[in-house]
């Protein structure tokens, strides 16, 4: 596939991969020079560094995983909507946890595949999203035929481990960070961590956010510290 471009006679499409495993990089990569159709394909190992080169070249595909060291995919989906709306793209992830899927989804990405999968799945995605259609691999085809049949609600409290409750719990009483920390006689870190995993599945930006879904979910109420 070829595309026209003003001042250029024909470009073939250019590809952005942004994953922080170099041996998926390099691989994927691999399987994208062999395809004739694809032009210059560029990586990048952190979000930072794939906003860098987005402002100085238009990728027609950008193939990403939502775990990156600086930022999450969904939030760098995000930024590439709001920076180039017409550039596709196609999520390579290790995960297929509905709560995923459902927010891989609802955010509007072209093409998803796993990683476990054969890279020749990457040429196949890529194919598809450049002639303009969806691509979802086998696994997750199957997800979303579930999720189908099961009025694709949200039931947020089957999301949650033990430790995220217990988190989610406490901070809805006003606990900050440290208190929650010794209070469950853990890290400071892991508290935080298990923070940004429930702002994620709640999809909310703050806590005051998490805690007004979290109660109109059911899921906690408002209690007094005293009573924690």
């Amino acid at each position: 596939m070829v595309i026209e471009k003003k001042g250029m006679e024909y470009e073939k499409p250019a590809v952005l991969v942004v994953d922080d495993h170099a041996l998926i990089l390099h691989g994927i990569k691999s399987v994208l020079e062999g395809m004739s159709e694809i032009g210059e394909v560029c990586l990048a190992s952190a979000g930072a560094q794939a906003i860098r080169l987005m402002k100085n070249k238009f990728f027609h595909v950008i193939i990403l995983d939502i775990e990156l060291p600086d930022v999450s995919g969904f939030e760098l989906m995000e930024i590439i909507r709001h920076m180039s709306p017409e550039t596709r793209i196609v999520i390579n992830t290790m995960h297929e946890e509905t709560w995923l899927v459902k927010k891989m989804i609802r955010m509007g990405a072209d093409g998803i595949t796993l990683k476990s999968a054969n890279l020749d799945e990457i040429r196949s995605a890529l194919k598809c999203v450049l002639r303009g259609e969806k691509y979802f691999c086998d696994e997750f085809n199957t997800i979303k035929k579930m999720l189908r049949l099961s009025g694709d609600t949200n039931d947020y409290q089957s999301m949650l481990t033990k430790r995220e409750m217990e988190i989610l719990e406490a901070i809805s009483t006003g606990m900050q960070t440290k208190e929650i920390a010794e209070s469950l006689h853990v890290s400071v870190n892991t508290v935080e961590s298990h923070r940004k995993s429930l702002f994620s599945k709640f999809e909310v930006k703050n806590v005051v956010q998490l805690v007004v879904k979290a109660i109109d979910n059911g899921i906690v109420h408002l209690k007094s510290r005293n009573k924690f």
